[in-house]
């Protein structure tokens, strides 16, 4: 993903590059990543459930999602493969997080549309004897 393209991402992305802020031990760094904002709890939930590609030494809950932060340890070498990994697992969430909002919208549209229909009705009768 071209963090430089902003305009047409929607969604939560990366914000920023990838940043070491400790050496945890021999080329093993902790490892943050800005987002764009901080995400919701359903997003959270897709993020960490969604994934079936992960490999075994990255598991998606081995990342800690803290307010607008990513964070989870690495080798140097590996950064950037887990960054496409990442980036991949929150274009995942924001598709399932739009698509729950699209439902959600839905519902909404439809229970209005029912309340509608109710006040017609009712109007309908009070006036069927005029």
């Amino acid at each position: 993903m071209d963090v430089g393209s902003k305009a047409e991402v929607t969604g939560i992305h990366r914000a920023g590059p990838p940043v070491a802020t400790q050496k945890v031990r021999e080329n093993v760094y902790a490892v943050q990543v800005s987002l764009s904002e901080p995400p919701s709890a359903d997003w959270k939930r897709f993020f960490y459930d969604l994934q079936r590609d992960a490999p075994p030494d990255f598991p998606p809950r081995s990342v800690d999602i803290t307010g607008a932060l990513l964070r989870f340890r690495s080798s140097a070498e590996s950064v950037e493969q887990r960054i496409a990994l990442l980036d991949q697992w929150m274009e995942r969430a924001n598709k399932k997080e739009a698509s729950l909002n699209r439902s959600e919208e839905d519902r909404r549209r439809r229970e209005e549309s029912a309340r509608e229909h109710r006040e017609l009705a009712d109007l309908n009768t009070r006036w069927s004897k005029l």
